[in-house]
């Protein structure tokens, strides 16, 4: 299978757990399950792991994409504020899901000061980006990605249970970085920032 039909069993799955989320049709419903069914049989073929959940949607009642904050921290040396991830050892851009209740600007500042120590100051919103797009290999999960710029107010490097360094970097020797960002979504968004460009969005 190609990464293509990965994608198709993804929608399956969804359509499957929508139609169980909302019909009224007790026979609809059996197909749907049956649908749900033959796609998670599908899945464990494709991916080769058995799948404990029959559906990797089961815990949504209308299957929709995730949201994100990355958020940019330039500091006057024009170097870039990077995290290195304790489960991956590899870095990205300080940032996290939105929490229920919370703002994306919110989630940004918050998750900047949670992982890296830094109190920081939104500046611009750079971009919006379908996250899986950039990714190397496919993503069970569609999550679209809020990216902000922002300055250093405040704080002292810190890394908290989820980082294990916080360092800046010359925007031309960034190191490994982790699937939480990549590079291309990094060079886009900083393209609008330094160019002065409209909000970049998928």
């Amino acid at each position: 299978m190609t990464d293509k039909y990965f994608e198709f069993i993804k929608k399956v799955q969804a359509i499957a757990q929508i139609g169980q989320s909302f019909t009224t049709d007790e026979y609809a419903r059996e197909n749907y399950e049956e649908l749900e069914k033959l796609s998670h049989e599908i899945l464990e073929a494709y991916t080769g792991v058995e799948q404990v959940r029959p559906n990797i949607y089961a815990d949504y009642k209308y299957p929709t994409a995730q949201t994100s904050v990355r958020t940019l921290v330039i500091n006057d040396t024009n170097q870039l504020l990077l995290v290195q991830e304790k489960d991956s050892g590899l870095w990205s851009p300080p940032g996290g899901w939105c929490d229920v209740d919370t703002t994306p600007r919110q989630a940004a500042v918050k998750e900047v000061f949670e992982e890296s120590g830094y109190a920081v100051e939104i500046k611009q919103f750079l971009a919006v980006f379908d996250h899986r797009l950039y990714l190397d290999r496919p993503s069970f999960f569609s999550t679209h990605q809020y990216v902000f710029a922002a300055r250093v107010i405040g704080g002292e490097p810190v890394p908290n249970h989820e980082t294990l360094a916080v360092e800046w970097f010359d925007l031309d020797k960034l190191p490994q970085l982790s699937r939480k960002m990549t590079l291309e979504e990094i060079t886009i968004a900083l393209g609008v920032l330094v160019n002065e460009r409209d909000t970049y969005i998928d």
